[in-house]
């Protein structure tokens, strides 16, 4: 099979954003968990959830990845404090699905459909971040990302 992707030489910031953006963008509020991984591509992965019960995989990619890291900072430190304080109760650490870190999301969504065990097509979300927000421990408000170039151009995202 042929292989179609640019070298990342020819991938500029429009080029990119086009591939990433291709629905409509849309401002969401998630409620993030510590479960955290990177995918084949090296973009950071997380799980969380939309309007509490709706499971989804954001995804942060391409040149935004590297500021991904203090959102992946920012949900190590909650784990960690909520297991101290579970700890110092002498109570059971919380599972990392019952820690949450609400975060203002930004971004298009994707849907894909994956074949579970039994070989039937599961549906899953994916929401795309352009740009996010959450509040950190000092209480102050932390803005992350950028807007999909073809916004900035003067596009339709």
């Amino acid at each position: 099979m042929q292989n179609r992707r640019r070298s990342a030489a020819e991938i500029t910031p429009l080029i990119e954003d086009r591939g990433l953006f291709k629905q409509e963008i849309c401002q969401v509020a998630v409620s993030l968990v510590p479960i955290m991984w990177s995918n084949n591509r090296g973009d950071f992965c997380v799980k969380g959830l939309v309007r509490n019960d709706t499971v989804i995989e954001l995804v942060i990619a391409g040149r935004r990845n590297p500021e991904a890291h203090a959102l992946q900072q920012q949900l190590l430190q909650l784990q960690n404090q909520t297991t101290r304080q579970a700890l110092s109760r002498k109570a059971d650490a919380p599972l990392p699905e019952n820690i949450r870190l609400p975060v203002t999301i930004e971004g298009a969504w994707r849907l894909r459909f994956q074949p579970d065990g039994d070989g039937w097509e599961v549906r899953s979300y994916q929401l795309l971040a352009a740009r996010w927000a959450f509040l950190a421990k000092d209480g102050v408000s932390r803005h992350f990302g950028l807007p999909p170039e073809q916004m900035r151009q003067g596009g339709v995202g």
